[in-house]
């Protein structure tokens, strides 16, 4: 356990050295964020406007709000999927660890992990190829990426997946990989893990498989270990002494508590998707969104922290988003997201704009048919689907997330009557429009009638040939739309949380704008970067938790190298 102690630094070592740098304070003694004296002051990416006020530094905490010292090896910042896993791996290497959580319990939502060579993988004869897996995530983000940390992901997530099978498995739970694949020119990996109960049911619903059940094994194990955990701690400063992360300060106004490391500190902290600022100025896009699932704990402070601390960030941001934003026709998109989570929202029905017209191939990757609708008049699009939903559902043969229908190559999935249930209280709170006729639907949905007809007749055409000569979606997964009643529902995005940040390097340290590590300093998950960019390549199933909790345990690992 940490040692605790009285005596902590003295208000000359928080404010020597001061001085005012493009962003803020930077301090030799401690660090609301930038550089030891002597050197150029650092803060953030390049073109960030010192207007944005997350960037720049608060004011340091004066020591006689520091109530109590705590000596220790390593911090980690976030009791999170990444967290965790980079605790138990600081503390089965020996340092002694503390997992600060600024909620009352850990964040349990996620669950497909990306991973290739598990063992699980190789008995069911699965054969991914490493470097092509490399090629397509770095493609999917314009090479605004670092190919050494993709290739670390390939290489060493399979080994991370090993060691949690056996984790999960001793206690009583079991790891199931997705091999049944998406058809279409949009190809899937078999990479997506996801732990579930033994035995496993077919029909299972969100908080009954995934990381509901493994993160409370994981925190046992880390009370075990002997980790130092505490919730509702909330990080709030970083302390840099010359160059190096030497500590981090916790707590609450009036009653905070210092955390000096000797190894360094882990942040962990689930990135910024719901802090609407860092939002607005890192990825605007997210404006476009209806609703969102982001943890509320995910506002942003590992990278506020690491940005203060001369942190480099990604130079272009992007945020994971489902096309699965179901709004009322007078929902505003974008914070504080009112709108809901249609869970069919991903399935390729017909997509119309608000004049009525066609525009996309609706088999695309979740993103990519927001993208697509983002770039149609008022950044939206309508989903139209009848009575043979279930029929079509089946018959469309979507995969990982999008998956209703259960399959035996694959964890469970919510089922058809579930949906119909939800669906059915989508229309009687207006999220969804019935009607039982297309131009009453039109009427509703207040589309031109004449041209949404039309459409609706072309697409039925289309569908009843088996072709579509107009945007080329694979046959099987075009529907006809002529069997009342008729349903609509306006989507935008759902957003999932931000999938860029801190720049790091292959030890997961953070770098500077030299790109050069800073001593002490990790940063993991959401609040790191260097992976991903423009898009999430939803055709790897997980790869974001996948990532996360590869880099996770390497970083815990690397750490308690020091």
């Amino acid at each position: 356990m940490a040692e605790e102690k009285r005596n902590v630094i003295s208000r000359r070592q928080f404010i020597q050295g001061a001085a005012i740098g493009t962003m803020g304070i930077a301090s030799a003694g401690f660090l609301a964020g930038c550089s030891s004296a002597g050197e150029e002051p650092q803060g953030g990416e390049p073109g960030l406007e010192p207007s944005s006020s997350w960037a720049t530094p608060p004011e340091p905490i004066p020591a006689s709000q520091i109530k109590t010292s705590v000596d220790t090896d390593i911090v980690v910042v976030g009791a999170g999927s990444g967290g965790m896993m980079a605790a138990l791996a600081a503390a089965e290497a020996g340092a002694k660890t503390v997992l600060l959580e600024k909620a009352d319990k850990s964040y349990m939502g996620a669950m497909w992990m990306a991973a290739i060579d598990s063992k699980l993988q190789k008995s069911l004869g699965v054969k991914i190829d490493k470097h092509e897996a490399v090629a397509e995530i770095c493609r999917y983000g314009g090479h605004l990426a670092d190919q050494k940390l993709v290739k670390l992901w390939a290489d060493k997530s399979g080994e991370v997946m090993d060691w949690l099978i056996d984790v999960v498995e001793s206690a009583g739970l079991k790891m199931m990989v997705e091999t049944d694949l998406k058809v279409g020119y949009y190809k899937s990996y078999p990479v997506g893990h996801v732990v579930v109960p033994d035995p496993t049911p077919e029909i299972a619903h969100l908080g009954e498989y995934g990381s509901a059940l493994y993160m409370p094994v994981l925190t046992e194990k880390a009370k075990e270990l002997g980790v130092d955990i505490r919730y509702e701690m909330p990080a709030v400063q970083l302390i840099k002494q010359d160059g190096k992360i030497t500590g981090v300060i916790a707590g609450s106004e009036d009653n905070y508590t210092q955390f000096n490391v000797s190894k360094g500190v882990i942040l962990a902290t689930g990135g910024y998707g719901r802090n609407a600022e860092m939002l607005e100025d890192l990825c605007p896009t997210a404006k476009y969104c209806a609703s969102s699932i982001v943890p509320a704990v995910a506002s942003g402070d590992g990278v506020k922290m690491g940005v203060w601390a001369g942190g480099a960030l990604d130079p272009l941001h992007a945020v994971m988003v489902f096309d699965r934003g179901v709004m009322k026709k007078d929902t505003p998109m974008g914070p504080p997201w009112s709108g809901g989570y249609l869970r069919t929202g991903s399935q390729p029905f017909l997509r119309v704009n608000i004049r009525g017209e066609r525009f996309v191939n609706e088999d695309l990757p979740y993103d990519y048919v927001w993208d697509a609708g983002i770039m149609q008049p008022e950044g939206v699009s309508w989903q139209i689907w009848d009575a043979n939903w279930k029929e079509d559902i089946t018959r469309f043969h979507t995969t990982i997330c999008s998956r209703v229908v259960p399959h035996p190559e694959a964890p469970p999935r919510d089922g058809l009557d579930f949906v119909e249930q939800e669906h059915a209280n989508f229309v009687k709170n207006g999220f969804i429009i019935a009607a039982d006729t297309i131009e009453e639907l039109a009427q509703k949905m207040e589309v031109p009638v004449e041209t949404f007809k039309a459409t609706i007749n072309r697409y039925n055409e289309l569908a009843k040939q088996g072709r579509d000569d107009d945007f080329g979606k694979v046959d099987f997964r075009l529907s006809t739309i002529d069997n009342p009643p008729f349903y609509a529902a306006k989507l935008s995005g759902t957003l999932l949380c931000n999938i860029n940040g801190l720049r790091i390097n292959t030890d997961m340290q953070v770098l500077d704008e030299n790109l050069d590590p800073i001593p002490g300093l990790y940063a993991v998950g959401n609040d790191s970067g260097s992976f991903f960019s423009y898009n999430y390549p939803q055709m790897f199933g997980g790869l974001a938790l996948g990532r996360t909790i590869t880099f996770g345990r390497l970083a815990g690992i690397a750490a308690a190298k020091v």
